[in-house]
């Protein structure tokens, strides 16, 4: 009786079947982490200029649309580019400030996420305008805040 060496064909198919589903559930769900993984880095990084924000408003009178002037950069993050207006109140409180993160074309999302405020006494609303939308904690969908 000759000994058997290596696999069928049918075991070989069973193998690369079970393969296509697997990545087939895989591959989606990875997209969804990597778009969520980057709608969250830009909520960091806008929420790292919200102090700074708060404190210029507090402490000057003029409007400002310069990162620069809160102690950020254009380039803060990679995955695109931070726009603001920032309405210096002194010590009054109708400051409206809004700053909005808008991703890059062709990258893991796409959309804003923005930061508003109507009034210097209130706190700041995070708005996800992201398409497809991406949904994270703490920041609700709606409609983008024009400053």
């Amino acid at each position: 009786m000759k000994k058997q060496q290596g696999f069928t064909l049918i075991e070989l198919m069973i193998v690369v079947a079970i393969i296509g589903v697997l990545s087939a559930i895989a591959v989606p769900a990875y997209k969804d982490y990597v778009a969520k993984s980057a709608v969250t880095s830009a909520m960091g990084t806008v929420k790292s200029l919200l102090t700074n924000a708060d404190i210029y408003a507090q402490n000057n009178t003029a409007a400002t649309s310069v990162i620069g002037d809160i102690g950020g950069a254009t380039k803060m993050n990679p995955l695109g580019g931070i726009t603001l207006t920032v309405q210096g109140a002194g010590a009054a409180s109708a400051a409206k400030s809004v700053i909005t993160f808008l991703f890059n074309s062709g990258k893991a999302a796409s959309g804003t996420i923005q930061y508003a405020k109507e009034t210097q006494n209130e706190p700041w609303k995070c708005i996800n305008v992201t398409s497809p939308q991406v949904d994270v904690d703490g920041c609700t969908v709606g409609t983008a805040v024009t400053p």
